[in-house]
């Protein structure tokens, strides 16, 4: 009954346009809450997410060998929420068991790398990694959205990106520059001769193109390994940046070049513009923009 409803408490995800990493995560999330208590989702009270709160705190992490953040936390216990949340909307419980009131963690200062760090990331990087700072810096894309954007959603003619699914299934256009539209014909340029090596039989590189229409074709956790092998490259690795702070500098620079906060809210698909405003409170200095 618990994998039953944990299937449907997935599809639910799906359907309010949650992201692949929540539609993924929270499921598994909840069958570990579960499956710590060994019981049924009906006979589970708010002292059993009260103590589930505090033997998450004493927990290692199997990668990062230290105590789970508290926004990993946090991020934790709103699957739960969520989880409960909809077994009491669909008639599955009647009083809701989670009553915490935890808040938020406090949001880290954002990171942004200097016009030079961006110079040395480029110098550095291969063609792979040329695409994902392109991606996720010029373009300011999200990490999934760079593993989910196809190549026919790329208009190179008039250098265009289309975000059929962004977070919260908000649509929009990115513009790039000629640089990016270079390197990304050259990339498509390799990847088909690569694949054309790969498959000498044309069916079967036909059925291959058609499960393979991703412009990275790579997992989310490769994007960030590729960053983080290129972090290194750059020695800067021992400098706490990540994947997403290359979107924070995007969007830092452009607001620093006098672009409107309604015009970079919707470059990033943000859905309310005190997300972008954060932005207007970093003190990047007058730095012009790096358009490779």
């Amino acid at each position: 009954m618990n994998d039953e409803t944990i299937l449907l408490f997935r599809k639910e995800l799906q359907n309010l346009g949650y992201s692949k990493t929540v539609v993924n995560n929270y499921p598994k999330q909840i069958r570990a809450f579960l499956s710590h208590f060994k019981k049924h989702f009906t006979e589970i009270h708010t002292q059993d997410i009260l103590d589930y709160h505090l033997h998450l705190k004493t927990i290692i992490g199997t990668r990062t060998k230290k105590p789970f953040s508290e926004s990993y936390i946090h991020s934790i216990l709103l699957a739960i929420k969520l989880y409960f949340e909809y077994l009491q909307r669909t008639g599955a419980i009647i009083i809701n068991p989670y009553q915490l009131k935890i808040k938020s963690p406090k949001s880290e200062e954002r990171k942004i790398f200097t016009q030079e760090e961006i110079e040395e990331l480029y110098s550095k990087s291969n063609l792979q990694q040329t695409i994902i700072l392109h991606l996720c810096y010029a373009c300011g894309m999200r990490r999934n959205e760079a593993v989910e954007l196809k190549t026919n959603d790329i208009d190179l003619e008039n250098c265009l990106l289309y975000i059929r699914k962004g977070k919260g299934r908000k649509r929009r256009v990115i513009p790039f520059t000629k640089q990016v539209k270079k390197d990304i014909e050259f990339f498509l340029s390799v990847e088909t001769e690569r694949f054309a090596n790969t498959y000498e039989n044309i069916k079967q590189r036909n059925e291959q193109k058609n499960k393979t229409e991703n412009l990275l074709n790579i997992t989310a956790t490769r994007i960030y390994e590729e960053f983080k092998k290129l972090l290194k490259k750059a020695e800067l690795d021992n400098q706490k940046f990540t994947l997403h702070c290359l979107r924070h500098t995007i969007a830092t620079q452009l607001l620093e070049q006098g672009m409107e906060l309604e015009k970079v809210r919707d470059f990033l698909g943000h859905e309310y513009l005190g997300t972008t405003q954060i932005y207007t409170r970093v003190n990047y200095g007058n730095r012009k923009l790096f358009t490779k």
